[in-house]
């Protein structure tokens, strides 16, 4: 026979003397009390997700089972964007003509970080910060700036750091090298300690990546230079973790895209939380998307869908960086030439 037991006063499960969780009514499909409205069971003549048993409710009328469905990660929709704002960057350090070359945004949206090449010929890393993330009006007047050793010739693109600010990765034109460090104090780009140094043998343009980013909750990070790579980390967050220089994914060149891109060159990429939905961007406004029939592996997407954002954005922007937030309700386009230091903020 079942026992009522009632508590007049509110007792706090958090609290330290009280039991350490709710034990929940189970039994057999053969032995369920009276059904009374909202009433739940634990049932183990039923399974769910592999489990021995199941939880069920009493709507009033019937049983019913409760099940453990794994949703779709959710996609960037990308069909009813609109342009909220725009902000030009302040580079500072008397930059070269074409500012900004590389944008990397810590995925919560309260920092971004960069690459210049000044006028004397140094390398610059560059720290934006936020006060309200994914706004771009927010962002910091001026950067915090650390020059990297003079030794890399010509200049610094891509940029990648971690959700955690604790390693920051990029990769110059000109040498094969590319290079990792971690920082002294997390977020304080001033901190900045030694370069580890890393090396991929490359040739022409192929030797510095536009961008880099990381998916799969940082368990990969890809390089867009001018083909892609794919690096699995061991540790997730952290890019020395995983090969110096994985192969060229097939059939990801510029001319692999050129006409998804209407004639031009990607220079980004991003993926949803699920490996299943993998979008590009590049030259003239242009972005495309596409489903991958194996998850992360971008040799089996399918047809682009195109998007044309030149009237959106007011021009024809080199999209360098592709940051939407985590619910998908914003994003963040940089561009790194015409115009230059300049970011979107797009509801969609």
């Amino acid at each position: 026979m079942a026992t009522t037991k009632v508590i007049e006063e509110l007792v706090d499960l958090n609290e330290a003397t009280s039991e350490s969780g709710l034990k929940m009514p189970s039994g057999t499909i053969l032995n369920r009390p009276t059904g009374v409205s909202a009433m739940i069971r634990n049932n183990t003549s039923e399974t769910s997700e592999s489990s021995a048993s199941c939880e069920e409710y009493y709507n009033g009328t019937d049983w019913k089972k409760i099940n453990n469905v794994l949703l779709p990660a959710p996609l960037l929709d990308l069909s009813s964007a609109s342009l909220t704002a725009t902000e030009v960057l302040n580079v500072g350090e008397s930059p070269d003509a074409d500012g900004l070359r590389g944008y990397s945004l810590v995925p919560d949206g309260s920092a971004l970080y960069g690459t210049s090449l000044s006028t004397g010929g140094d390398d610059y890393l560059h720290k934006y910060t936020f006060s309200t993330p994914f706004d771009v009006t927010t962002v910091s007047a001026s950067a915090t700036t650390f020059q990297t050793t003079s030794t890399i010739p010509n200049y610094l693109t891509g940029c990648i750091i971690n959700s955690g600010e604790t390693t920051i990765a990029y990769d110059p034109y000109a040498t094969n090298n590319w290079y990792v460090r971690d920082f002294g104090t997390p977020g304080d780009i001033t901190t900045l300690g030694a370069a580890t140094t890393y090396v991929c043998s490359r040739s022409g343009g192929d030797r510095v990546a536009n961008s880099m980013i990381y998916s799969d909750s940082q368990n990969k990070m890809y390089w867009m230079n001018t083909s892609m790579r794919q690096f699995d980390l061991s540790t997730p967050g952290d890019p020395g973790s995983g090969p110096a220089c994985p192969a060229q994914i097939a059939n990801t060149d510029y001319s692999d895209f050129s006409t998804d891109l209407d004639g031009g060159n990607v220079r980004t990429l991003f993926l949803n939380t699920d490996g299943v939905q993998f979008t590009i961007a590049g030259d003239d406004a242009r972005l495309a998307q596409y489903t991958l029939s194996t998850p992360w592996d971008i040799t089996t997407r399918g047809s682009a869908t195109k998007f044309d954002f030149s009237t959106l954005l007011g021009g024809t922007p080199e999209i360098k960086g592709l940051f939407p937030n985590a619910a998908f309700t914003k994003l963040i386009l940089a561009s790194a030439y015409n115009p230059i230091d300049t970011l979107y903020e797009l509801a969609l």
